[in-house]
């Protein structure tokens, strides 16, 4: 819908400003269209523009792998949170054609609060170690806005350890300027630092539309969003606005009643499935009460912070948009945060190694079974040759049969401002810069090789 347009039109153009007013997904986009663009180069050709999120992920999976197979004699408790974190990953986040930009970002959310975790206790506190958890932090941001909470990470090192030391290094000086760069790029194809937020945009920008009859302008589409987060499609009262309602809880009830529902399913197993393994391990729980570890107290007041952390994103969540896709991750940082804290109530530290690694082990073969078998028995069921470009995925358009795609050539002012897509498959990785409906109010120039898209006045 916008991930594999936007990427195209990053292939074809220079930066084009006002690209929001031709569709409002585009002022969606986050920096993994970047990255997807990047990878069409000499090596890959386009097909490359569909590996970074499997790189993301594949490489991540490994990480949290080793990082359990190297820690099991270390501290049980860190490893028991990164097996959780790696479990739910292996069940929630396992379908890489429905990844978009949301799997990827609460996968690296997840990295992140290991990170968080593991560095800085039994040694002294090492500036450029913190410097990273930022950067990896802004990356998370720019990847999924929604999750903004993740810069709360770093901010709890400078607030904690009043260390200007922390604030000047290189690595600070890129992520400044790699986060500067990205709201600039906002403004240019928006309008809006971060849209579609009318608070962040700029009225006085030409090619920012506050025209509430155009469909695409920001507030109009922060309405229609956070109603259709709500449950809006579902709604089958009595007739009323969108303003109405998304106000004073009145979607909720719809909302329960569908989104809601899957949202229970879809984590109810996952807290089952850690309730048991905690009932396992309490079986081998040490009786010592007297046992103390000072590494455990750090890290029981660093998974504290996570889950009030993570507490907050859900509020967050809850009341702006309520889809489980844009918060994901702080559920299950939520869950696991209170489940490792449990873990650590049990003196998880003293459960015998052997035991420790042997369940560890064991639901980790059972997940990557699991995993294995569902895709290959999807592969087997869709097995199909029958489009262009196989066995490559389909990112040219949902059927991509063959390389003839349906579209019109939109001249405005003379110039051939766009390309309207006459079937329904979706642009998709095609020709560019491709919309889904003509739109009469659009303007449309150049200059100095630059495009420009705004409203008629």
């Amino acid at each position: 819908m916008y991930h594999l347009p936007y990427t195209k039109i990053l292939n074809d153009n220079k930066i084009i400003f006002g690209v929001s007013n031709l569709h409002f997904r585009f002022g969606h986009t986050s920096i993994l269209q970047y990255l997807n663009a990047i990878f069409n180069n000499l090596i890959f050709n386009e097909n490359g523009i569909i590996l970074p999120s499997a790189i993301i992920f594949s490489t991540i999976v490994l990480f949290f792998y080793r990082e359990i197979k190297t820690n099991y004699f270390n501290n049980k408790i860190y490893t028991f949170y990164i097996f959780l974190a790696l479990s739910y990953i292996l069940y929630g986040y396992n379908r890489y054609s429905e990844f978009g930009n949301d799997a990827t970002s609460h996968i690296i959310f997840l990295l992140t609060s290991a990170f968080f975790l593991k560095k800085n206790f039994g040694s002294s506190i090492n500036s450029k170690e913190v410097s990273r958890i930022l950067l990896l932090s802004i990356f998370c941001f720019t990847l999924k806005p929604t999750l903004l909470l993740i810069l709360l990470i770093p901010l709890y090192y400078y607030y904690y350890y009043h260390s200007k030391n922390f604030l000047i290094n290189s690595i600070n000086f890129f992520s400044l300027f790699f986060i500067t760069i990205w709201f600039a790029k906002n403004v240019i194809i928006s309008g809006c630092l971060i849209y579609p937020i009318e608070i962040t945009c700029f009225d006085q920008l030409p090619w920012f539309s506050s025209d509430l009859n155009f469909d695409f302008s920001p507030k109009i589409q922060a309405l229609e969003n956070e109603a259709w987060t709500k449950g809006w499609p579902d709604y089958r009262g009595e007739l009323i606005t969108q303003q109405d309602y998304v106000k004073n809880l009145f979607w909720l009830k719809t909302w329960l009643l569908g989104h809601g529902l899957l949202i229970v399913k879809k984590i109810s197993l996952f807290i089952i499935f850690v309730f048991i393994f905690i009932l396992i391990l309490k079986k081998f729980e040490n009786k010592n009460k007297n046992y103390r570890n000072s590494y455990n107290f750090k890290i029981k007041k660093k998974l504290l912070f996570l889950s009030l952390l993570s507490f907050c994103g859900i509020l967050m969540w809850f009341f702006r948009f309520p889809v489980f896709r844009y918060g994901s991750s702080y559920f299950v940082i939520f869950i696991i945060s209170i489940f490792s804290l449990l873990a650590a109530k049990i003196n998880l530290e003293n459960i015998n190694k052997k035991i420790f690694s042997k369940y560890i082990k064991f639901t980790l073969i059972l997940f990557i079974t699991l995993f294995t078998f569902k895709h290959f028995l999807r592969i087997y069921k869709n097995y199909d040759t029958n489009y262009i470009n196989y066995p490559w995925p389909r990112f040219h358009s949902s059927r991509q049969i063959d390389e003839v795609f349906e579209t019109e050539p939109i001249k405005i002012n003379g110039i051939i401002a766009y390309y309207l897509l006459k079937s329904e498959d979706g642009c998709g990785y095609t020709i560019s810069p491709c919309a889904i409906r003509e739109l009469k109010k659009l303007n449309f120039f150049i200059i100095n090789h630059y495009k420009f898209y705004n409203l008629l006045k």
